[in-house]
C-alpha cells in the first residue's frame, strides 16, 4: 500500500519530492521535467568541478532518482 493514497503520486509530486530531498532549489524541478521529456539532454548534466551554486552532478542524481521512481 502506498502511504494510504487513493491514487499514485503524479510526476510533478515525485519531481518536487526528489528536488526537496536533494536540497535543490525549486527552479530545478522545471529542468528535471524538461530532461524527462527530452527537451534537454541528460548528457548536459556533467560536473565541471568549478563549485557551482547548484552542481550538475547533484541535479543528475536527483533526475536519476525521479526516473527510477517513475519507471515501473
Amino acid at each position: 500500500m502506498s502511504e494510504g493514497r487513493l491514487f499514485p503520486k503524479s510526476e510533478e509530486e515525485i519531481i518536487f519530492e526528489k528536488v526537496k530531498f536533494f536540497f535543490l532549489p525549486e527552479r530545478t524541478a522545471a529542468l528535471i521535467k524538461n530532461i524527462l521529456h527530452g527537451k534537454v539532454s541528460e548528457k548536459s548534466l556533467v560536473c565541471c568541478h568549478s563549485g557551482c551554486d547548484v552542481c550538475n552532478e547533484t541535479i543528475y542524481k536527483c533526475y536519476m532518482a525521479v526516473k527510477r521512481e517513475l519507471t515501473p
